[in-house]
């Protein structure tokens, strides 16, 4: 019975990565708010009901590539050097993939990047002992998500010019300060 199981698990791991990779040549070709989940379907050779086997809709998958693209590549220490390199990896490697996901991207996909770029920089937000979050660092937090999220916009709208550092070194600062101040606020 065990064997039965282990075929279905192996049968569910190829199943997604089949999706993720249908998701990321979707993504070479066409923007994001065009492709349908038929096309990611029809692209991994996979039925939409399998397909809502495995995610809610197109977005769903979307997170989860996300997380998947980023753990493929990251690798180290996890400190913010680490992150940069990573980041400016993914950026390079994937040019055309993120012009079709951000570039004209519709708010739940841009939501979704935002949040990605939250938990996967560690932005998350303390709570205090009454269970509220401290409006300065989502403030904070939100600021620095979202000027990655332009910047890389800027990128795109001028064809990742190479004359520049992928990740300017000022985000590098700021989040320094940002890591710094967030520990200063939980001593207060």
């Amino acid at each position: 019975m065990s064997a039965g199981k282990g075929n279905e698990d192996l049968r569910r791991i190829k199943t997604r990565k089949a999706l993720y990779a249908a998701l990321s040549s979707c993504l070479g070709a066409h923007y994001f708010g065009k492709i349908t989940v038929t096309d990611i379907c029809e692209e991994a050779q996979v039925s939409r009901a399998t397909f809502y086997t495995y995610f809610l809709d197109k977005y769903d998958l979307l997170k989860y590539w996300l997380v998947d693209l980023w753990s493929k590549n990251a690798s180290g220490n996890g400190s913010y050097e680490q992150i940069e390199k990573v980041a400016n990896y993914c950026i390079h490697e994937n040019k055309s993939i993120l012009n079709h996901l951000i570039y004209r991207a519709d708010d739940e996909t841009m939501d979704i990047l935002f949040e990605f770029l939250l938990s996967t920089l560690d932005l998350t937000i303390d709570k205090n002992d009454s269970g509220e979050e401290y409006p300065k660092k989502v403030v904070l937090s939100n600021f620095y998500a979202g000027g990655i999220l332009f910047y890389l916009g800027w990128q795109i709208k001028n064809r990742f010019p190479e004359n520049i550092q992928p990740m300017n070194i000022h985000f590098y600062d700021i989040m320094n300060k940002f890591q710094e101040w967030k520990s200063e606020e939980k001593k207060l």
